[in-house]
């Protein structure tokens, strides 16, 4: 499994840019009302949920994953697996893979399944989380629940700045993104933009 990990989760195979963000559209959430409730933990069952909507980037282009066959998708839910269980994300850096922080969180409404979800991951305590990939469930779409599902890790996540990139044709999920205090910062040359949030402690 590790062998299949480094390979896979190395930064050149997250997307065909060659960029490590990228997120599904999470609806026009700019009109929606942001919550100050933070997320909470994910469920072993949200897994399902969040390797659909990667599947669903993946037809766009806009995963950061690129899932060729079963067995990309296998390494992915086993990677899930080990974040949900020891919050640790397994993040490829050069010729070895590193042991980050993880934290895999949902928006979640009572006891049924997750409205959104976010993977988080950084290096160290010092470091900003980075949004590795987060998305809103189709049927809550247009919602505003991107906004607030954003808002939400914010707090969750708070005491230091947040980071994602993703690109530029995700627009609803920019407008998300903006819309939860996240500003631009710049634009690759692939037309991939980055994005961060300062800091937020629980008010």
């Amino acid at each position: 499994m590790l062998t299949k990990l480094k390979q896979w989760l190395s930064p050149s195979a997250s997307t065909t840019h060659d960029h490590p963000g990228g997120h599904v559209d999470s609806g026009p959430d700019v009109n929606g009302q942001a919550s100050s409730r933070a997320l909470e933990s994910a469920r072993e069952g949200d897994i399902d949920s969040f390797i659909e909507a990667v599947q669903r980037a993946d037809a766009k282009g806009h995963s950061p994953w690129v899932l060729r066959d079963k067995a990309y998708l296998d390494t992915l839910r086993r990677a899930l697996e080990f974040t949900l269980h020891r919050q640790v994300w397994l993040q490829r850096e050069q010729e070895h893979v590193e042991h980050w922080q993880g934290r895999l969180l949902a928006l979640r409404h009572g006891d049924g399944p997750p409205l959104g979800m976010v993977l988080a991951c950084r290096p160290d305590d010092e470091a900003a989380w980075q949004l590795r990939f987060f998305f809103i469930s189709q049927e809550w779409k247009g919602s505003g629940h991107g906004a607030r599902l954003l808002t939400a890790a914010r707090l969750s996540l708070s005491g230091v700045p947040l980071q994602t990139r993703l690109p530029l044709g995700c627009h609803t999920a920019i407008q998300s993104l903006e819309a939860a205090g996240f500003q631009r910062m710049y634009v690759d040359a692939f037309e991939v933009a980055s994005y961060e949030a300062p800091a937020k402690w629980d008010e």
